[in-house]
């Protein structure tokens, strides 16, 4: 990892913990820390390639990103009206896009359901398995968030 690398992860850790916070005590995520998570992620896009067509490819992965869940979060709801994604995890995606692609970002997804899977199992003795039961995806998101970009950092991407 360059030096660089490590100022952008302590950053995304700086702009992850009151995502984390507010989720776990709101159940919700502000449009200003996805909007913050967003900018930053652009930032550091172009601080490495400083070109236009480092910004048209990061504008267009954030887009593409938020079409493909939007469109799957719009058919989940047809196929079972109970299952969803909260608006602020879709944008969170959406901003994280910016930080580790399409591609990355739908990994993120799938590790953040994953954690949020082990989170429920490990509690499931103390609190009982409620499946429709909703719960906070930030800090599942921020998780999956952290280990792929910590990944593509050592892999040097």
């Amino acid at each position: 990892m360059a030096g660089l690398d490590f100022i952008a992860l302590g950053l995304l850790i700086l702009l992850l913990l009151p995502i984390v916070l507010i989720d776990l005590r709101e159940s919700r995520i502000p449009n200003i820390c996805n909007l913050a998570l967003g900018v930053c992620g652009l930032a550091l896009a172009l601080v490495r390639d400083p070109t236009l067509r480092t910004l048209g490819f990061s504008l267009g992965a954030a887009a593409v990103t938020f079409l493909l869940l939007a469109g799957t979060a719009w058919l989940m709801q047809k196929i079972d009206r109970h299952a969803r994604i909260g608006w602020g995890d879709l944008k969170f995606l959406t901003a994280a896009s910016l930080w580790v692609g399409v591609q990355g970002s739908l990994i993120v997804l799938i590790l953040a359901s994953l954690a949020a899977l082990v989170m429920t199992l490990v509690l499931a003795p103390w609190r009982g398995v409620k499946w429709r039961e909703m719960r906070p995806f930030g800090p599942a998101l921020a998780l999956g968030l952290l280990a792929v970009t910590v990944t593509g950092f050592i892999r040097g991407m």
